[in-house]
Protein backbone atom coordinates (compact mmCIF):
# COMPACT_ATOMS: atom_id res chain seq x y z
CA UNK A 1 0.00 0.00 0.00
CA UNK A 2 1.08 3.15 -1.10
CA UNK A 3 0.66 6.42 1.92
CA UNK A 4 0.99 9.74 1.49
CA UNK A 5 1.42 11.84 4.29
CA UNK A 6 1.33 15.81 5.06
CA UNK A 7 4.64 16.34 6.15
CA UNK A 8 4.19 20.18 5.90
CA UNK A 9 3.76 20.79 9.77
CA UNK A 10 6.92 18.69 10.79
CA UNK A 11 9.18 21.02 8.51
CA UNK A 12 7.64 24.13 9.83
CA UNK A 13 6.98 23.90 13.77
CA UNK A 14 8.54 21.48 16.47
CA UNK A 15 5.60 21.77 19.04
CA UNK A 16 1.86 20.30 18.63
CA UNK A 17 0.92 19.29 14.86
CA UNK A 18 4.66 19.52 13.83
CA UNK A 19 6.07 17.12 16.55
CA UNK A 20 3.18 14.88 15.92
CA UNK A 21 3.95 14.37 12.18
CA UNK A 22 7.16 14.12 12.47
CA UNK A 23 7.30 11.34 14.69
CA UNK A 24 4.09 9.88 12.51
CA UNK A 25 6.85 9.81 9.55
CA UNK A 26 9.09 8.17 11.49
CA UNK A 27 7.17 5.33 12.89
CA UNK A 28 5.15 4.85 9.73
CA UNK A 29 8.34 4.77 7.82
CA UNK A 30 9.27 1.96 9.95
CA UNK A 31 7.48 -0.62 8.82
CA UNK A 32 7.24 -3.03 5.74
CA UNK A 33 3.82 -2.91 4.86
CA UNK A 34 3.53 0.79 3.96
CA UNK A 35 5.45 2.42 1.09
CA UNK A 36 5.45 6.10 2.54
CA UNK A 37 5.71 9.53 1.11
CA UNK A 38 5.80 12.33 2.60
CA UNK A 39 4.27 15.36 1.27
CA UNK A 40 6.41 18.86 1.25
CA UNK A 41 4.43 20.85 -1.25
CA UNK A 42 4.63 24.02 0.21
CA UNK A 43 6.22 27.50 -0.98
CA UNK A 44 8.12 28.69 2.01
CA UNK A 45 11.32 26.83 2.86
CA UNK A 46 11.36 24.40 5.50
CA UNK A 47 12.46 26.10 9.06
CA UNK A 48 13.04 22.85 10.22
CA UNK A 49 15.03 19.80 9.49
CA UNK A 50 13.80 18.14 6.38
CA UNK A 51 15.77 15.20 6.24
CA UNK A 52 12.23 13.14 6.46
CA UNK A 53 11.91 9.41 4.90
CA UNK A 54 10.23 9.35 1.62
CA UNK A 55 9.97 12.75 1.61
CA UNK A 56 8.72 14.74 -1.98
CA UNK A 57 9.25 18.28 -1.69
CA UNK A 58 8.39 20.97 -4.21
CA UNK A 59 7.68 24.59 -3.85
CA UNK A 60 4.56 25.13 -4.78
CA UNK A 61 2.19 27.68 -2.55
CA UNK A 62 -1.75 25.87 -1.14
CA UNK A 63 -3.50 28.53 -2.81
CA UNK A 64 -1.71 27.42 -5.99
CA UNK A 65 -2.83 23.60 -5.68
CA UNK A 66 -6.00 24.38 -4.59
CA UNK A 67 -6.74 26.99 -7.18
CA UNK A 68 -5.93 23.99 -10.09
CA UNK A 69 -8.39 21.92 -7.93
CA UNK A 70 -11.24 22.26 -10.37
CA UNK A 71 -8.90 21.50 -13.33
CA UNK A 72 -7.73 18.07 -11.74
CA UNK A 73 -5.26 18.54 -9.76
CA UNK A 74 -4.14 16.75 -6.93
CA UNK A 75 -1.30 16.34 -4.91
CA UNK A 76 -1.05 12.38 -7.01
CA UNK A 77 0.15 14.82 -10.42
CA UNK A 78 3.34 15.36 -8.47
CA UNK A 79 3.32 12.66 -5.81
CA UNK A 80 2.72 9.31 -7.94
CA UNK A 81 -0.04 7.16 -7.71
CA UNK A 82 -1.57 6.88 -4.00
CA UNK A 83 -3.81 4.72 -2.30
CA UNK A 84 -3.95 6.95 0.83
CA UNK A 85 -3.63 10.36 1.35
CA UNK A 86 -3.27 11.40 5.19
CA UNK A 87 -3.94 14.89 6.35
CA UNK A 88 -2.23 16.14 8.76
CA UNK A 89 -2.63 20.35 8.85
CA UNK A 90 -5.80 22.86 8.28
CA UNK A 91 -4.46 23.67 5.29
CA UNK A 92 -6.14 21.14 3.01
CA UNK A 93 -4.14 19.98 -0.48
CA UNK A 94 -6.60 19.11 -2.49
CA UNK A 95 -6.87 14.87 -3.51
CA UNK A 96 -7.59 13.48 -6.97
CA UNK A 97 -8.03 9.86 -6.37
CA UNK A 98 -6.82 8.54 -2.73
CA UNK A 99 -8.54 7.59 -0.42
CA UNK A 100 -8.69 10.56 2.65
CA UNK A 101 -7.63 10.00 6.12
CA UNK A 102 -8.36 13.22 8.15
CA UNK A 103 -6.24 14.08 11.72
CA UNK A 104 -8.99 16.18 13.39
CA UNK A 105 -6.83 17.60 16.58
CA UNK A 106 -9.58 19.43 18.53
CA UNK A 107 -12.07 21.90 18.05
CA UNK A 108 -11.26 23.77 20.70
CA UNK A 109 -11.35 26.44 18.46
CA UNK A 110 -15.07 26.92 18.72
CA UNK A 111 -14.93 27.24 22.40
CA UNK A 112 -13.87 30.68 22.98
CA UNK A 113 -13.46 33.36 20.40
CA UNK A 114 -10.77 34.71 22.55
CA UNK A 115 -8.21 32.06 22.53
CA UNK A 116 -7.68 33.16 18.44
CA UNK A 117 -7.88 35.86 16.26
CA UNK A 118 -10.66 37.03 14.93
CA UNK A 119 -12.71 35.29 12.91
CA UNK A 120 -9.98 32.34 12.70
CA UNK A 121 -13.11 29.52 13.61
CA UNK A 122 -15.58 31.00 10.76
CA UNK A 123 -12.80 30.53 8.57
CA UNK A 124 -11.59 26.72 9.21
CA UNK A 125 -14.77 25.62 10.27
CA UNK A 126 -16.60 25.12 7.04
CA UNK A 127 -13.01 23.95 5.10
CA UNK A 128 -12.70 21.64 7.88
CA UNK A 129 -16.68 20.10 7.45
CA UNK A 130 -15.75 19.73 3.54
CA UNK A 131 -12.85 17.48 4.26
CA UNK A 132 -14.44 15.47 6.96
CA UNK A 133 -17.19 14.95 4.82
CA UNK A 134 -14.88 13.71 2.24
CA UNK A 135 -12.86 11.72 4.51
CA UNK A 136 -13.15 7.84 4.64
CA UNK A 137 -11.61 7.74 8.16
CA UNK A 138 -11.00 10.03 10.68
CA UNK A 139 -8.64 10.12 12.76
CA UNK A 140 -8.48 12.12 16.78
CA UNK A 141 -6.07 11.37 19.64
CA UNK A 142 -8.95 11.49 22.69
CA UNK A 143 -12.65 10.11 23.30
CA UNK A 144 -12.87 13.50 23.95
CA UNK A 145 -12.20 14.92 20.45
CA UNK A 146 -14.87 12.11 18.93
CA UNK A 147 -17.45 13.39 20.69
CA UNK A 148 -16.65 17.30 19.40
CA UNK A 149 -16.75 15.58 16.03
CA UNK A 150 -20.25 13.73 16.46
CA UNK A 151 -21.93 16.63 18.35
CA UNK A 152 -21.08 19.24 16.00
CA UNK A 153 -22.11 17.06 12.94
CA UNK A 154 -18.93 17.05 11.33
CA UNK A 155 -19.30 13.03 11.20
CA UNK A 156 -20.28 9.41 12.51
CA UNK A 157 -18.94 7.68 15.09
CA UNK A 158 -18.24 5.01 13.26
CA UNK A 159 -15.70 7.05 10.51
CA UNK A 160 -13.83 7.87 13.69
CA UNK A 161 -10.72 6.28 15.31
CA UNK A 162 -9.56 7.33 18.35
CA UNK A 163 -5.21 6.67 18.16
CA UNK A 164 -3.32 8.30 21.24
CA UNK A 165 -0.38 9.56 20.42
CA UNK A 166 2.90 7.82 21.33
CA UNK A 167 5.05 9.77 23.57
CA UNK A 168 8.55 7.69 23.32
CA UNK A 169 10.52 10.00 21.37
CA UNK A 170 11.85 11.15 24.74
CA UNK A 171 13.32 9.09 27.47
CA UNK A 172 13.93 9.35 31.06
CA UNK A 173 17.14 7.79 30.49
CA UNK A 174 19.79 10.10 31.45
CA UNK A 175 22.13 11.57 28.91
CA UNK A 176 26.42 12.57 29.14
CA UNK A 177 24.89 16.15 27.72
CA UNK A 178 21.99 16.71 29.59
CA UNK A 179 23.66 19.26 32.60
CA UNK A 180 25.56 21.11 29.95
CA UNK A 181 22.20 21.65 27.54
CA UNK A 182 19.97 22.39 30.74
CA UNK A 183 22.57 25.24 31.71
CA UNK A 184 22.76 26.51 28.52
CA UNK A 185 18.79 26.99 28.55
CA UNK A 186 18.55 28.19 31.57
CA UNK A 187 21.23 30.38 31.86
CA UNK A 188 19.72 31.83 27.76
CA UNK A 189 16.41 32.52 29.77
CA UNK A 190 17.83 34.62 32.62
CA UNK A 191 17.33 31.95 35.27
CA UNK A 192 21.14 31.17 35.45
CA UNK A 193 22.26 30.71 38.79
CA UNK A 194 22.12 28.31 42.58
CA UNK A 195 20.55 24.68 42.04
CA UNK A 196 16.85 25.19 43.21
CA UNK A 197 13.75 23.29 41.81
CA UNK A 198 12.40 24.06 38.45
CA UNK A 199 8.89 23.90 36.59
CA UNK A 200 8.57 23.70 32.70
CA UNK A 201 5.90 24.57 30.84
CA UNK A 202 5.62 23.55 27.83
CA UNK A 203 3.46 24.57 24.60
CA UNK A 204 3.24 27.34 22.48
CA UNK A 205 2.37 30.42 23.91
CA UNK A 206 -1.36 31.47 23.46
CA UNK A 207 -4.45 31.91 25.45
CA UNK A 208 -5.64 28.61 25.82
CA UNK A 209 -2.48 27.59 27.47
CA UNK A 210 -3.43 29.22 30.26
CA UNK A 211 0.23 30.54 30.95
CA UNK A 212 -0.76 33.69 32.70
CA UNK A 213 -2.97 32.39 35.25
CA UNK A 214 0.42 29.22 36.03
CA UNK A 215 2.77 32.33 35.84
CA UNK A 216 0.89 33.86 38.57
CA UNK A 217 0.90 31.21 40.37
CA UNK A 218 4.01 30.26 39.88
CA UNK A 219 5.01 33.90 41.43
CA UNK A 220 2.78 33.75 44.71
CA UNK A 221 4.34 30.17 45.56
CA UNK A 222 8.12 31.79 45.16
CA UNK A 223 7.08 33.86 48.16
CA UNK A 224 7.44 30.90 50.26
CA UNK A 225 9.26 27.62 48.05
CA UNK A 226 11.62 29.23 45.82
CA UNK A 227 11.94 27.92 41.75
CA UNK A 228 13.00 28.73 38.46
CA UNK A 229 9.42 28.99 36.12
CA UNK A 230 10.48 28.21 32.37
CA UNK A 231 8.24 28.19 29.48
CA UNK A 232 9.59 26.23 26.87
CA UNK A 233 7.96 26.80 23.48
CA UNK A 234 7.55 29.10 20.79
CA UNK A 235 5.58 32.57 20.80
CA UNK A 236 2.05 32.00 19.42
CA UNK A 237 -0.97 34.68 19.12
CA UNK A 238 -2.89 36.70 21.28
CA UNK A 239 -0.52 36.55 24.17
CA UNK A 240 1.01 40.49 24.12
CA UNK A 241 0.18 40.74 27.41
CA UNK A 242 1.44 38.01 28.67
CA UNK A 243 5.28 38.77 26.97
CA UNK A 244 5.23 41.90 28.14
CA UNK A 245 5.06 40.56 31.50
CA UNK A 246 7.90 38.13 30.70
CA UNK A 247 9.89 40.82 29.42
CA UNK A 248 9.91 42.69 32.55
CA UNK A 249 13.26 43.08 34.42
CA UNK A 250 12.09 42.31 38.11
CA UNK A 251 11.37 38.50 36.96
CA UNK A 252 14.28 37.84 35.74
CA UNK A 253 16.01 34.85 37.81
CA UNK A 254 12.47 34.35 38.50
CA UNK A 255 10.60 33.27 35.34
CA UNK A 256 11.92 33.07 31.36
CA UNK A 257 11.49 31.77 28.11
CA UNK A 258 13.52 29.10 26.24
CA UNK A 259 11.62 29.34 22.48
CA UNK A 260 11.29 26.31 20.85
CA UNK A 261 13.71 23.25 21.27
CA UNK A 262 14.53 19.92 20.00
CA UNK A 263 13.55 16.63 20.64
CA UNK A 264 17.35 15.72 22.34
CA UNK A 265 16.73 19.56 24.27
CA UNK A 266 13.35 18.70 25.27
CA UNK A 267 14.33 15.01 27.11
CA UNK A 268 17.17 16.74 28.95
CA UNK A 269 14.77 19.96 30.53
CA UNK A 270 11.78 17.23 31.36
CA UNK A 271 14.62 14.80 32.54
CA UNK A 272 15.78 18.23 34.85
CA UNK A 273 13.00 18.60 35.87
CA UNK A 274 11.10 18.85 39.41
CA UNK A 275 7.75 19.70 38.12
CA UNK A 276 5.65 19.71 34.88
CA UNK A 277 2.84 22.31 34.73
CA UNK A 278 0.21 21.93 31.88
CA UNK A 279 -2.71 23.48 33.27
CA UNK A 280 -4.52 24.12 30.28
CA UNK A 281 -7.84 25.22 29.48
CA UNK A 282 -8.58 23.05 26.41
CA UNK A 283 -6.78 20.22 24.94
CA UNK A 284 -7.36 17.21 22.26
CA UNK A 285 -4.74 15.26 24.13
CA UNK A 286 -1.71 17.42 25.83
CA UNK A 287 1.38 15.56 24.58
CA UNK A 288 3.47 17.58 26.64
CA UNK A 289 1.99 15.97 29.96
CA UNK A 290 2.64 12.59 28.52
CA UNK A 291 6.02 13.58 27.49
CA UNK A 292 6.79 14.23 31.25
CA UNK A 293 5.25 11.26 32.39
CA UNK A 294 7.34 9.49 29.56
CA UNK A 295 10.53 11.15 31.72
CA UNK A 296 8.94 10.38 34.79
CA UNK A 297 8.40 13.95 36.17
CA UNK A 298 5.28 15.00 38.79
CA UNK A 299 2.61 16.51 36.47
CA UNK A 300 0.31 19.29 37.19
CA UNK A 301 -2.78 19.27 34.90
CA UNK A 302 -5.91 20.36 34.36
CA UNK A 303 -9.39 18.49 35.46
CA UNK A 304 -11.47 17.74 33.19
CA UNK A 305 -9.27 17.36 30.22
CA UNK A 306 -7.60 14.18 27.86
CA UNK A 307 -4.37 14.48 30.38
CA UNK A 308 -6.55 13.74 33.68
CA UNK A 309 -8.18 11.42 31.29
CA UNK A 310 -4.77 9.27 30.55
CA UNK A 311 -2.65 10.10 33.36
CA UNK A 312 -4.98 9.49 36.14
CA UNK A 313 -3.91 9.09 39.85
CA UNK A 314 -0.42 9.62 38.49
CA UNK A 315 -0.91 13.16 37.81
CA UNK A 316 -2.13 16.13 40.04
CA UNK A 317 -4.99 17.41 38.18
CA UNK A 318 -6.92 21.07 39.49
CA UNK A 319 -9.63 23.18 38.20
CA UNK A 320 -7.50 25.21 35.80
CA UNK A 321 -9.77 28.36 35.82
CA UNK A 322 -9.21 28.47 39.85
CA UNK A 323 -6.19 30.10 41.39
CA UNK A 324 -6.07 29.18 44.33
CA UNK A 325 -6.16 25.75 43.08
CA UNK A 326 -3.38 26.39 40.77
CA UNK A 327 -1.13 28.02 43.76
CA UNK A 328 -2.14 24.99 46.22
CA UNK A 329 -0.93 22.40 43.59
CA UNK A 330 1.90 24.15 42.89
CA UNK A 331 3.21 24.51 46.25
CA UNK A 332 2.17 20.93 47.33
CA UNK A 333 4.01 19.25 44.61
CA UNK A 334 7.41 21.74 45.14
CA UNK A 335 7.05 20.99 49.02
CA UNK A 336 6.94 17.62 48.86
CA UNK A 337 9.79 15.45 46.78
CA UNK A 338 8.59 12.26 48.06
CA UNK A 339 5.54 13.11 46.57
CA UNK A 340 7.48 14.12 43.21
CA UNK A 341 9.05 10.98 43.13
CA UNK A 342 5.91 8.47 44.20
CA UNK A 343 3.77 10.60 41.21
CA UNK A 344 6.89 10.55 38.64
CA UNK A 345 7.37 6.69 39.08
CA UNK A 346 3.67 6.34 38.49
CA UNK A 347 3.20 8.19 35.58
CA UNK A 348 6.10 6.49 33.57
CA UNK A 349 4.29 3.23 33.85
CA UNK A 350 1.15 4.46 32.82
CA UNK A 351 2.97 5.79 29.63
CA UNK A 352 4.75 2.65 29.11
CA UNK A 353 2.73 1.06 26.22
CA UNK A 354 2.19 4.70 24.69
CA UNK A 355 5.18 4.24 21.68
CA UNK A 356 5.09 5.62 18.54
CA UNK A 357 5.63 1.80 16.93
CA UNK A 358 2.00 1.15 18.29
CA UNK A 359 0.06 4.13 16.66
CA UNK A 360 1.89 3.68 13.51
CA UNK A 361 0.23 -0.27 13.31
CA UNK A 362 -3.30 1.11 14.24
CA UNK A 363 -2.81 3.43 11.61
CA UNK A 364 -1.81 0.89 9.16
CA UNK A 365 -4.78 -0.87 9.87
CA UNK A 366 -7.10 2.49 9.49
CA UNK A 367 -5.20 3.11 5.88
CA UNK A 368 -6.47 -0.33 4.61
CA UNK A 369 -10.02 0.03 6.15
CA UNK A 370 -10.41 3.31 4.30
CA UNK A 371 -8.56 2.51 1.25
CA UNK A 372 -11.51 -0.22 0.96
CA UNK A 373 -14.43 2.01 1.96
CA UNK A 374 -13.36 4.65 -0.91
Amino acid sequence: MIVGLDARPALYGRTGFGRVTRQLLLALARRRDLELRGCGLAWRLPVEDGALPGLVRRRLPARLQQALAPFGYGVERIMGPLDVFHHTDVVFLPVRRAAEVLTIYDLDFLTDPGWHAPGFAARLLPRLARRAHAAAAIVVSSERVADQVVSRGLAGRERIAVVPWGCDHVSAQPQPADEATRARILAAAGLAGPARPLVLALGTREPRKNHAALLDAALAVQRQLDHALLFVGPRGWCCEALEARLADPALRGRAGTAGAVTDAELGALLRGADVVAYPSLAEGFGLPAAEAMRCGRAVLTSRDTPMADFGGDAVLAVDPRDPAALREGLAALLADPARRQTLGAAAARRVADSTWDACAARLATLYVEAAARA
